[in-house]
């Protein structure tokens, strides 16, 4: 029903933390797209909504800092981090635990008051292949 190209990978070992892979996803849905978020949009394919036709693995990293994409490097830094906090929060200072609690209930409000969708909000980058 769809492909599955795994080309890139060069080895066998399972993925690991570690390594990171770049994928092109690529299907067909029977509805609009552009107003939904990737969570949305699965969630519609899995009820039916569309097919998953391709899953392609184009670039293998096996570390961080080959990633050359600044955003995304970053972002998996974060990621890191924020695991690293999660394994150690009980040794961590007290008021910084309160820090990160009151950090974090501060964004489940923003994420409360803002609406699901709206037409201010700006859709999920679409790529195209040439």
């Amino acid at each position: 029903m769809f492909d599955i190209a795994k080309t890139p990978q060069n080895s066998g070992i399972p993925a690991q933390g570690g390594r990171y892979f770049k994928l092109q996803i690529r299907a067909w849905t029977d509805f609009d797209p552009m107003d939904k978020n990737l969570s949305e949009i699965t969630e519609a394919i899995e009820q039916g909504g569309g097919l998953l036709t391709a899953i392609e693995v184009l670039t293998v990293e096996e570390d961080l800092a080959a990633i050359s994409d600044n955003e995304v490097r970053e972002g998996f830094q974060n990621i890191l981090a924020a695991r690293r906090v999660l394994r150690s929060v009980g040794e961590l200072p007290k008021k910084l635990v309160e820090d990160l609690r009151a950090a974090l209930k501060a964004q489940e409000e923003v994420a409360e008051r803002k609406p699901v969708s709206s037409a201010g909000s700006q859709p999920a980058p679409v790529f195209r292949q040439a």
